[in-house]
């Protein structure tokens, strides 16, 4: 049960209480101020810590330089107002955060960051284990690129063209597994092993709905709005017609899964947009290629507004890469000027690696 430092923020509490965090099963530490705060930590050693910017004694920025000095794995998160300057945002980067979320929040938002910073699953990023089975016993391979129409395999045990075979999925959830059947259409020989495709063939239903909710898109429910998450690439053969009769009310996208999307899977997913009757929806967690696309594309976003994103940084000093979780929010009460944050592999601090008046595009429509 993940210990977690919080300050003595009635939002922050109400939040973590709800129901729908006690599937992270977290143990909520309460301090009244900065040097209660620091007193917990040292005896406690938390990974994460959430902790008000402005806290009575030592300040949240204070507290995390001293958290960071002392454990430099433990993960932070200040929580600010929306009155944010440049210059506060620069101070609270360099106190080296992990994370900087506004208030008010909701539920979902802290959900986000929570399971983020802890390495937990977020709602819709579910685990499941991939197996080749041939004759009903498993073989030694691999499989990846898991897709609607099939899987690309990499096998130690040689395979032809044509074979029969069945790739099972294994969900985390305890269902029971799911083979599904499939024939090897395309097969290269390398030493010693086998690079191939298979392809499935009809889906029952079952089937069809496990692989849409594991590639395409899963309805999560128990968050405070209905919860659409989208996944893999969106390109000319993405269908977004099934999705339709589930939108209901008001929406929240998670767009975290969606890797790639190129100009026919761009203009399918704003006919989608356009067409589907939602009262209102958001955008959260965007993916680097959904962020890069509504940058350019403003119908990407269509009537909705994006309340965090991914978004790429670099370390000067290791030349170590990560995407870092960002709050629209935080970006605009800054005048857009990107966070820097501690380098989670060295010493050294990660910077923004793009050019801000491209990235942060979308935040401004129509300029």
């Amino acid at each position: 049960m993940p210990v977690v430092l919080v300050s003595n923020n009635s939002e922050l509490l109400r939040h973590l209480g709800s129901p729908g965090f006690r599937r992270l099963e977290l143990e909520p530490k309460v301090a009244a101020s900065g040097e209660e705060a620091w007193a917990m930590f040292e005896k406690l050693r938390p990974p994460l810590a959430i902790l008000d910017a402005e806290m009575a004694g030592i300040s949240g920025s204070e507290l995390t330089t001293k958290i960071k000095a002392a454990a430099p794995t433990s993960r932070v998160v200040l929580v600010v107002g929306k009155r944010l300057s440049g210059d506060q945002m620069r101070r609270i980067g360099s106190c080296g955060c992990d994370e900087v979320l506004v208030a008010p929040m909701s539920a979902d938002e802290l959900y986000d960051v929570v399971a983020i910073e802890l390495g937990l699953p977020r709602r819709g990023a579910e685990r499941y284990r991939l197996e080749l089975i041939q004759g009903g016993a498993p073989l030694d391979a691999t499989v990846t690129n898991l897709s609607i129409d099939g899987a690309r395999v990499i096998s130690r045990v040689p395979l032809t063209e044509g074979a029969a075979v069945a790739v099972r999925i294994t969900l985390e959830d305890d269902t029971g597994p799911v083979d599904i059947p499939a024939r090897i259409v395309w097969a290269q020989q390398a030493a010693a092993k086998t690079v191939a495709g298979a392809a499935f063939g009809e889906l029952d239903d079952k089937a069809r709905r496990v692989l849409a909710r594991l590639t395409q898109w899963e309805i999560v429910h128990e968050t405070q709005r209905t919860r659409v998450v989208l996944k893999g690439d969106f390109t000319e053969a993405t269908r977004f017609d099934d999705l339709a009769p589930e939108m209901v009310g008001r929406v929240d996208f998670d767009m975290a899964q969606v890797t790639y999307m190129n100009s026919l899977g761009v203009r399918a997913w704003c006919e989608f947009l356009r067409a589907a009757p939602i009262q209102g929806y958001e955008f959260h967690a965007c993916s680097v290629p959904f962020v890069l696309q509504a940058s350019m594309v403003a119908d990407v976003v269509g009537r909705g507004t994006v309340t965090s994103f991914f978004a790429p940084y670099h370390c000067e000093s290791c030349d170590h890469q990560e995407e870092r979780l960002l709050q629209s929010a935080a970006l605009l009460a800054s005048g857009l000027e990107a966070p820097a944050f501690s380098c989670s592999k060295c010493e050294g601090q990660l910077t923004f690696d793009d050019l801000p008046e491209r990235y942060f595009a979308f935040l401004q429509p129509g300029d």
